[in-house]
């Protein structure tokens, strides 16, 4: 397969995707709190988000900062990012309004929420195909292509690009991609292409605040090499801070206005959504636990590990290292929060940040095995994967697991194998009641 039907079954499988389980549908302080800074940025052209929260109910439970403002501790990127559509969707109300068509032009009628969920699977789209790309510089097109749409179908994202788009997931990935991208590409790095890395990461953390550690990794890169090309690295690692700086700006600056400080150092403890324990006693249960720990409830990222440990380290040392850097320390930041297990949620939510990680991981893994052994086992291994994912999805949709909180490993693992059989013999018996009806 060439990479244009690469492209074209990606794409395919987007649309399938969405077709399937699309929702625009704001629900849970969550997304509201994201959608609150678009739509009063860009419609009332302000950063207190009463009205919002007050439109769906949450007004009674937030707060006000000492600046005055509505408390608003979730962070701006996802606004910023979704904006695009956002205002387009705007200005198609508009002119459906001149064409005496009445639409409230009020950022909540239905072509708000309807483009705002778009762009989010859109970023996905973009992020997937970035993926694809930068996994295959460091493998051949198959093992790229699979290792991409495996641990996109094989984890939380899948759910979090359709059925709940307006959580910052999707745009997580995105950026996530788009970082590795433009790291990889360039090599060796530009003062340019750093001043650009830099703006990526800086607005990575806008997206999630954890997101700042991907900024090690570049600046580890230019410190370890800098006996070498002083003034150059110097400028490197100057240049980076800047364009994460820049990057950053827009966040500091809603934290300025909102809670009258340029930093805020726990935006979540102010509103008492959870605590840090930065000796992260939660750090085997966010791998481990029946409550979304990662390789029990996604268990391609075994296999993704493996792969990153193997093949490529052998192969790619360098850019190993920074990928295992960083999916240590996401774990050590989620498992130093106090709301570890992201509450109710579909998987490991909050490492899907890790999902380009766990592509370039499995990419290495199935090269390894197209040398090997062709690819048919690589792609047995990925249908059983998805598989898997796609049965815990109907079970987390349907509340076979519950929405939140431990589930005994046994419903967890055997309920896999015993749902589809359960789920059958209710669509038998619904069948043989219809035609009991039927005259």
């Amino acid at each position: 397969m060439n990479e244009r039907r690469h492209r074209i079954a990606l794409l395919g499988l987007w649309i399938g995707v969405l077709l399937l389980l699309f929702r625009p549908q704001l629900h849970g302080m969550d997304t509201i709190a994201y959608y609150s800074w678009l739509r009063s940025g860009i419609i009332q052209g302000s950063l207190d988000v009463s009205d919002e929260f007050a439109h769906f109910g949450y007004l009674a439970e937030r707060g006000r900062s000492p600046t005055g403002y509505r408390i608003n501790e979730w962070p701006v990127g996802p606004a910023l990012l979704w904006s695009p559509f956002f205002l387009a969707a705007h200005a198609l109300v508009r002119m459906a309004n001149r064409l005496g068509i009445p639409i409230a032009a009020d950022g909540y009628s239905a072509p708000y929420p309807m483009f705002t969920a778009l762009g989010s699977a859109f970023y996905a789209l973009v992020g997937l195909e970035l993926l694809r790309r930068t996994a295959s510089r460091i493998v051949t097109p198959a093992p790229a292509f699979w290792g991409t749409i495996t641990a996109w179908l094989a984890s939380p994202l899948i759910f979090y690009m359709s059925a709940h788009p307006f959580m910052a997931h999707a745009v997580d990935f995105f950026i996530h991609t788009l970082f590795w991208w433009e790291w990889m590409r360039n090599n060796p790095a530009s003062i340019r292409s750093r001043f650009r890395l830099g703006l990526i990461g800086g607005l990575a953390a806008s997206v999630r605040y954890q997101n700042v550690t991907l900024l090690i990794w570049p600046a580890l890169e230019d410190l370890a090499s800098f006996l070498r090309q002083p003034w150059e690295r110097w400028l490197r690692l100057l240049m980076l801070g800047a364009g994460a700086g820049i990057g950053f700006l827009p966040q500091m600056i809603v934290w300025r206005v909102v809670f009258g400080q340029w930093v805020v150092g726990n935006p979540y403890g102010i509103a008492g959504a959870g605590s840090f324990d930065w000796r992260s006693p939660h750090f085997l249960d966010v791998l481990f636990s029946t409550d979304r720990g990662l390789f029990l409830w996604t268990p391609i990222a075994a296999f993704a590990l493996l792969g990153i440990l193997g093949p490529l380290h052998r192969d790619h040392p360098a850019w190993a290292r920074a990928l295992l850097g960083q999916w240590f320390l996401q774990v050590y930041i989620v498992g130093s929060w106090s709301a570890w297990s992201g509450a109710a949620a579909f998987g490991p939510r909050l490492l899907i940040g890790l999902v380009p990680i766990f592509a370039f991981g499995l990419a290495a893994l199935y090269a390894l095995g197209e040398r090997h052994w062709r690819m048919r086992p690589v792609i047995v291994l990925s249908l059983a994967a998805i598989l898997w994912n796609l049965i815990l999805l109907a079970r987390y949709g349907l509340q076979d697991v519950p929405r939140m909180g431990p589930v005994p490993l046994e419903d967890l693992w055997l309920g896999q194998l015993t749902f589809p059989l359960r789920l059958l013999g209710r669509m038998g018996t619904l069948w043989h009641a219809l035609l009991r009806q039927t005259p």
